[in-house]
């Protein structure tokens, strides 16, 4: 009681700056904007010293690692007037913008920004800058356990960003359609390594129209990080790791390889332009994944069916050594049903990296292997201590007791309806843990969680019951309270 006591005065005060916050950057512009805004107030607690995997998983890292918190926040969305004009003719150009203030209390006061971003479309076509909620990969989004390389785990970071919103026809029957973009983003002082950068391109293609029953989507992402200085890093008796620190020296040099990654092999670069280890392998920390989805629309069910190939050595998509490697899911939803609305059900698995193929070892990666996630120059595929990708996989950064990307897991979530205003959410997945090929485990894990969310007019009450039980993470039951209000 004396916490929650000492919480409760600590929320009224963060609820009054909140407030006056509101007063002071939307009064102004009020008429003329009409934003959506939200106002929030969260509490949790758990048994362990530590925040359970549910609370934190895929939340853009604005949970502590903590056994209490208490945080309020302040959400702004100006979404684009409407696409079209009053003749059913796209409008050229249109505006909008995002942000959100979280202000939390836990062992330390923290103020975090997750998202602070503009956008401007263009036609089919969107431009933004800032930081902003995102997930890549073909997945039942809401539902999923996480997309593989993409899966909103860590905290935003600043990105300018070209891309379609939504998949553009390719002519007038509206058969084919695309959906393309490219961005670079500032990791900032982040590791051993500071101020590098990062690529994202992508390119998926669909056919099917959007009303059609069945619809087959497939494509490809890229994602790099590059560049910046450290030094920390030595020279290896092969490779120079760094040019006078730099390891990328000349970046629009080094640029072409990155946008053009399979140019390395035909074109190798100036060994001083870009420092031997990057030449002899890729510039950058190159990684992804190769996505394929099928969509089924009956009367009162869709289907989705995906697959997630992830790829860290190129030669890995044509040989297809990691062919077993990846997430594989189904949804089911359930638009008319009264109790259950959703069904998701995915096995993730990354035991192979190209390595052994359905148990028979290969040869053709030369000995080396998809190390997911980790590499030689750059610590891990992370942002400020928080995978990017899957939240299963770990470095040492986040744990300290292990690695852990040779995993395998079986995931399930359940989500309804109880009555007309009060909804559930059922998560639960069971992991079993082999850390890396260099440094091995043998660990099980289960995590669980149960949300319930009440409408109460512009309010949403929310109560969330988690569980961890296993050897990977610490036993942990925790419970949060939640309360959301738009008040505009």
């Amino acid at each position: 009681m004396v916490i929650w006591s000492y919480y409760a005065k600590k929320g009224l005060a963060f609820l009054g700056v909140l407030l006056g916050l509101s007063a002071v950057v939307f009064g102004q512009h009020q008429k003329n904007l009409k934003p959506a805004v939200y106002l929030g107030l969260e509490a949790g607690v758990s048994s362990a010293g530590t925040t359970p995997f549910w609370l934190r998983a895929n939340d853009y890292d604005q949970y502590p690692d903590a056994p209490h918190f208490l945080q309020g926040y302040l959400n702004v969305q100006q979404d684009y007037d409407s696409l079209f004009q009053k003749k059913s003719t796209l409008k050229p150009f249109s505006m909008g913008y995002g942000a959100q203030l979280i202000v939390q209390q836990s062992n330390k006061t923290r103020l975090i920004v997750p998202e602070a971003f503009v956008k401007l479309r263009h036609k089919h076509w969107e431009l933004y800058g800032g930081r902003r909620k995102e997930i890549f990969g073909l997945t039942d989004t809401t539902h999923t356990s996480g997309s593989y390389i993409w899966s909103g785990n860590a905290l935003p970071m600043p990105k300018i960003q070209i891309h379609t919103p939504k998949y553009i026809a390719l002519g007038k029957k509206d058969r084919i359609s695309f959906n393309a973009g490219i961005s670079h983003g500032w990791f900032g002082k982040d590791s051993i390594i500071q101020g590098h950068w990062l690529h994202q391109k992508w390119l998926y293609g669909r056919i099917g129209k959007p009303n059609s029953k069945v619809q087959v989507t497939a494509g490809i992402n890229h994602q790099v990080m590059w560049g910046g200085y450290s030094d920390l890093l030595e020279d290896d008796s092969q490779y120079t790791v760094t040019i006078a620190g730099k390891l990328a020296p000349y970046p629009l040099y080094s640029y072409q390889y990155i946008i053009l990654p399979f140019l390395q092999k035909f074109t190798p670069p100036d060994p001083s332009k870009v420092p031997g280890y990057d030449g002899g392998l890729a510039v950058g920390n190159q990684l992804g994944s190769v996505d394929i989805s099928f969509q089924y629309k009956g009367e009162n069910t869709v289907w989705l069916l995906y697959k997630q190939q992830p790829y860290d050595f190129a030669r890995s998509l044509y040989n297809l050594n990691n062919i077993e490697d990846g997430l594989h899911g189904i949804s089911i939803s359930l638009p008319n049903g009264k109790f259950l609305q959703n069904i998701t059900a995915e096995f993730f698995y990354s035991k192979s990296q190209g390595r052994y193929r359905f148990g028979k070892y290969q040869e053709s990666n030369y000995g080396e292997i998809d190390n997911y996630f980790f590499h030689g120059q750059y610590q891990s595929w992370s942002y400020q201590n928080q995978i990017l990708g899957t939240p299963f996989i770990l470095f040492e950064g986040q744990n300290q007791r292990r690695f852990n990307n040779r995993l395998k897991y079986y995931y399930l979530s359940l989500q309804g309806k109880l009555k007309p205003k009060l909804s559930y959410t059922l998560k639960q997945v069971y992991s079993r843990n082999f850390g890396t090929y260099s440094r091995s485990i043998h660990l099980s894990q289960y995590s669980g969680s149960l949300q319930l969310i009440y409408q109460a007019g512009s309010s949403l009450i929310s109560g969330q019951f988690m569980m961890d039980h296993g050897r990977l993470y610490d036993q942990n039951i925790g419970l949060s309270l939640s309360w959301q209000r738009q008040l505009y």
